[in-house]
């Protein structure tokens, strides 16, 4: 019998370690028997009151992670990416912390605005964009955001006066190997763009969109999108006099899911890229742009934990292989597998850790495997298990139950859709 067994305590103190905070919320915590409490709520109550998968969202680590952006490039710089996951209550979170939102459809404008978010504060991204989506940006005075030539000709034929307009710019060192939506700073057609844009005199271009990349753990990308972004500027100054309004960065930045994973520093990150925008103004004769940023999963993702029950284990090859209930939280359109850490909770088992890999139940198409983490080798099923770093991953269609927590309060943030329902949408 292990030390562990025979004082239970000591066992849950041990565990206590283990609960990083770059990969769960800050408020998570060991309780007794093992169980896990987030935002002074017990994981096991509520799996037990509202079944498996389920999210749970840790609104103080939500706003914590948007006062940290706030603080580094002021709340008027910042917007939520709504593909990290709004919903009306992770929306009102995040407007209460006086950010900003970038939407993608209609659907995530109606979100948004009920969420509170000004319209105003609104832009509307992304490369889908329909004729119905368009026109709600232009109903509620949403700003748009154009990255094709024949995006931007059907603005100018339908947009009211005064419509504020970002361009899409990609950076250089992305090209078009990775980002197909937008146009090359510099190139004839984005400034052709602005020329189109400018010559229907009532449109108000604003400034432009520059998107890094994903999961980036350096500043490098984002310095290179800053200065392709300036120089671009400074050629459209330099020829129509128009100085740019604001650089918007994107998001993009890397949220560490496992042990090893690399992390990002908003502060320093801030910092650098005001530093060198003043360098940039400075060095190219131009007025300031604004610098903005639209951060998504590193605001939402290590705020979110998914509890599953195990449906199946095998250990081959000293992996821990398990089934878990549930599409590893996620609806058919959303890949949250990958790299994630995850834990064993309900119990506090004295059997030594193993690699683990998760595989969701039933296999719809996002489902994907789940490494990076461990498990012990006793896991059963039965089982209740906690995935970290789940924030960001629902929202989108239909998904899992999304449980608010926070102050030992739950509230339901999403409902849960059926997965036969789901399965068929899949078919």
């Amino acid at each position: 019998m292990t030390l562990a067994e025979l004082i239970p305590s000591l066992g849950v103190s041990l565990r206590a370690a283990r609960l990083d905070a770059d990969l769960w919320p800050a408020s998570a915590r060991w309780g007794e028997h093992g169980d896990l409490l987030i935002g002074g709520v017990r994981a096991g109550t509520v799996a037990a009151a509202h079944g498996t998968g389920v999210h749970l969202l840790d609104g103080a680590d939500v706003r914590a992670r948007c006062a940290a952006y706030a603080a580094g490039f002021g709340s008027d710089a910042v917007a939520y990416s709504a593909r990290a996951g709004l919903t009306v209550g992770t929306g009102r979170w995040i407007a209460g912390e006086g950010l900003g939102c970038h939407v993608g459809s209609a659907a995530e404008l109606r979100t948004a605005l009920v969420a509170g978010f000004r319209p105003e504060r609104i832009v509307m991204s992304g490369s889908g964009k329909s004729l119905a989506d368009r026109e709600a940006a232009y109903a509620c005075g949403a700003a748009l955001v154009v990255g094709t030539p024949a995006e931007i000709q059907a603005v100018i034929a339908r947009a009211p006066a005064g419509q504020r307009v970002f361009l899409r710019v990609v950076p250089s060192a992305v090209g078009g190997r990775h980002v197909r939506y937008g146009f090359r700073p510099g190139s004839r057609s984005a400034l052709a763009a602005v020329e189109a844009l400018l010559a229907r005199r009532d449109l108000r271009p604003v400034g432009v969109d520059c998107s890094a990349g994903h999961r980036i753990s350096r500043f490098g990308a984002f310095e290179n999108c800053l200065r392709d972004a300036m120089e671009f500027g400074a050629r459209v100054y330099a020829r129509h006099g128009l100085a740019i309004g604001a650089v918007n960065l994107g998001g993009g930045q890397a949220v560490p899911c496992a042990s090893g994973d690399d992390g990002f520093a908003v502060a320093p990150f801030a910092a650098r890229m005001r530093a060198l925008m003043r360098l940039a103004a400075d060095r190219h004769r131009m007025p300031e742009p604004r610098l903005t940023v639209s951060p998504g999963r590193s605001v939402t993702a290590r705020a979110g934990v998914a509890l599953h029950r195990v449906t199946s284990v095998t250990v081959v090859d000293g992996v821990l292989r398990a089934g878990v209930d549930g599409n590893l939280g996620c609806g058919p359109h959303v890949d949250c597998a990958g790299r994630h850490a995850t834990a064993l909770i309900g119990r506090v088992s004295p059997a030594r850790a193993l690699p683990a890999s998760l595989t969701g139940e039933p296999p719809v198409r996002a489902g994907g495997t789940l490494t990076g983490s461990e498990l012990p080798a006793d896991t059963a099923v039965g089982d209740l298990i906690a995935i970290a770093g789940v924030g960001a991953y629902h929202g989108r269609g239909a998904g899992p139950t999304v449980l608010g927590v926070g102050d030992g309060v739950v509230r339901t943030l999403a409902a849960r859709e059926s997965w036969e329902r789901l399965l068929q949408d899949a078919a």
